[in-house]
């Protein structure tokens, strides 16, 4: 299964420097000796950024409480490692932050999350990483019962929609902000010309400037939940304007 897995990895995401981190975390995954749905998964994240200085875990509650504070907590966790980069970033990265939290806040129906962060000095980027055990992004549509013609039974087609900004909300001024994560993405990739994954069920979205790829994982990979990994650059390019990411 491990060599399937690769194969798929591999023949889809080679533009993708998220690729080899990813890979670690599906070896990791399936080679794990903790029982459950969710430990083997909730295991392989917290080893990826286990014994890094600059990385920073941190496990939170469901409540708009919470919020303010992990933001917080992960921006002061940064500061010593990149305090000038931090300057510039502030804005958006607070903004991303609020919105990858809120999402899980408001669809997994899950009473907790995961935040992990990291600086990676080599690269010079920001690695974020947001995660809950919940109802998955195709859980949310059929709890919502928005869009069930469009859905089949495939999390990789829950993927697509999410990210064409389809709502899982009532209300009709909100219609735009999907799952959240379709403003999510095009601030990252387009804006801050980073890169943003998504894995959910059995199925991983991976997106950098003009390319995009949704895979099918082999069933062995079924996350209930929704974990969605980012790398950022540290320094925010020219011409970037969060306003025109915002929902």
């Amino acid at each position: 299964m491990q060599r399937k897995l690769k194969k798929i990895m591999t023949n889809s995401t080679d533009i993708f420097s998220l690729e080899s981190t990813l890979s670690t975390f599906f070896d990791r995954v399936t080679k794990s000796d903790r029982t459950g749905a969710g430990y083997p998964f909730l295991q392989a994240m917290t080893s990826i950024f286990h014994g890094q200085l600059s990385a920073m875990v941190i496990p939170f509650a469901l409540d708009d409480d919470s919020t303010a504070q992990v933001i917080a907590q992960l921006k002061e966790h940064l500061t010593p490692y990149c305090p000038d980069i931090l300057k510039s970033l502030n804005m958006p990265l607070t903004y991303l932050l609020d919105e990858l939290i809120c999402n899980i806040q408001q669809h997994a129906q899950a009473d907790k999350g995961y935040a992990y962060l990291m600086y990676n000095k080599a690269a010079k980027t920001i690695e974020i990483l947001i995660a809950d055990f919940g109802i998955t992004i195709y859980g949310s549509y059929v709890a919502a019962q928005k869009h069930l013609d469009k859905l089949g039974d495939s999390d990789a087609e829950a993927l697509n929609l999410a990210q064409n900004g389809y709502s899982v909300k009532n209300l009709p001024d909100t219609e735009n902000r999907g799952y959240g994560i379709s403003s999510n993405i095009k601030m990252v990739a387009e804006g801050l010309h980073g890169e943003f994954a998504v894995l959910s069920g059995n199925a991983l979205m991976l997106q950098v400037p003009n390319k995009r790829a949704i895979l099918a994982l082999p069933p062995e990979i079924d996350f209930k939940g929704t974990m969605i990994m980012v790398r950022i650059p540290a320094e925010v390019p020219d011409g970037f304007n969060l306003y025109n990411y915002m929902s």
